[in-house]
């Protein structure tokens, strides 16, 4: 290779590493992009080329902010989506920031979960731009609900100005595990009429687009360390609370699945040997205690009727003694489940998100503390606990689309 062909060829990776941060962690300083092993003279040079091409942008200190999609919201107050990732800003005036155009593609999330589908559209700086959601038989066929899919991308990619061309690909969220060699989505899977088959497969059939399936608790990790509480960290948990329990692990920067795809069923994991019986087969799993049906079970006596989640925590934060007793009780069994996964994994933060989040200390109070007493470092370095940022309307859907912002090999960018 000539010294002219090895310098471009220098200069061509050069470029491919920052779009890559860009890609993973959204809008950065110029300073934050010199932490990737590159010189800030090779930043400067890097970004002015990409400038130039029409690839890259400069932003205001603090980013891209949340478009409401239509209407409902993408994280909690004083979150903004895409928030600033060039570091926390010091007295005087913020860096500039630099992100991906926006308008250069555009992502898909889907999230087929149970009686409902979820579509997100974002840019590939990490916008949300539209997003919504529809009922669903859960016993609908899988080909049916994909067609109903591809209706609602058009739908939404019009209101957007994208074209289907410019789509870089659709990540697909499943409740339940989806096996790594196969594919296959496993027996676990709570939308039964999906067991068995290939989401990203029969997705590519129907939607004609580049699909990424993946499991609804590892996405909506994703996108807590994308856009929410998880913002820069690099090993940390996310617990999503939904039909059932399920966890997504980030380990070193990375979403970790397992050597067959079923890492984080935690929901399965025996909390009582002597307990009932779970869908699974097995006894006293944390799902047959601390899941939305085992908490609203136990109220049949007490309220003489058996309420909704959500009518659960708003009655306990309106202060009714036995809905705040039922939650308390499932942050206490979710704590103990919590502390052998920290005695195993020792992740820097737990992110507590979907259906149960919004009963915040009642349930995290209690959970904090079944933690701390049987984690092997109690009162030392146990790490805290929140409640996600990120609304639970469209926490696994934006994930959804933050797996193929990160991954798609479909990346269309004006650089040679």
């Amino acid at each position: 290779m000539s010294p002219l062909d090895s310098s471009s060829a220098q200069r061509s990776a050069n470029r491919s590493r920052v779009i890559h941060a860009l890609r993973q962690h959204g809008a950065m300083s110029r300073a934050a992009l010199a932490e990737i092993g590159l010189s800030r003279s090779t930043v400067a040079s890097v970004v002015g080329e990409l400038i130039d091409a029409g690839a890259v942008v400069e932003l205001g200190g603090d980013g891209p902010r949340a478009g409401n999609g239509n209407g409902n919201g993408f994280a909690a107050p004083g979150n903004g989506f895409g928030a600033n990732r060039g570091g926390a800003a010091k007295a005087g005036r913020p860096p500039t920031l630099i992100g991906l155009k926006g308008s250069l593609g555009a992502a898909v999330g889907v999230e087929i979960g149970n009686g409902i589908v979820r579509i997100a559209v974002c840019d590939v700086a990490q916008e949300l731009l539209r997003h919504q959601a529809v009922a669903v038989d859960e016993q609908t066929s899988p080909e049916d609900t994909l067609l109903l899919v591809d209706r609602l991308i058009d739908g939404l990619l019009e209101q957007t100005g994208f074209r289907r061309d410019e789509v870089i690909g659709v990540g697909i969220a499943m409740p339940g595990p989806i096996q790594r060699r196969t594919g296959l989505t496993g027996r676990a899977c709570t939308l039964k009429p999906w067991v068995g088959l290939d989401p990203r497969l029969l997705g590519e059939h129907v939607l004609g687009l580049p699909v990424h399936a993946g499991n609804d608790a590892n996405l909506a990790a994703l996108a807590e360390m994308t856009w929410g509480a998880a913002r820069g960290l690099r090993d940390y948990a996310y617990i999503y609370t939904a039909t059932g329990i399920g966890a997504g692990f980030v380990m070193d920067g990375s979403l970790y699945v397992g050597a067959n795809g079923t890492a984080g069923e935690i929901g399965h994991t025996t909390i009582n040997e002597d307990g009932l019986v779970c869908a699974c087969g097995g006894r006293g799993c944390l799902n047959t205690l601390a899941n939305p049906d085992a908490i609203t079970d136990q109220l049949w006596q007490s309220h003489g009727r058996r309420p909704s989640i959500g009518e659960v925590i708003a009655l306990a934060h309106e202060g009714d003694a036995g809905c705040r007793r039922v939650l308390a009780d499932a942050g206490r069994h979710i704590g103990v489940a919590m502390a052998n996964m920290y005695n195993l994994l020792d992740p820097e933060l737990i992110v507590l998100g979907g259906s149960l989040a919004p009963a915040g200390d009642i349930l995290i109070e209690p959970l904090r503390q079944s933690m701390m007493r049987r984690a092997i470092h109690a009162g030392e370095a146990v790490p805290d606990v929140v409640a996600g940022e990120i609304g639970i309307d469209v926490v696994v859907v934006v994930g959804a689309a933050a797996a193929v912002l990160r991954d798609a090999t479909r990346f269309p960018l004006p650089v040679r």
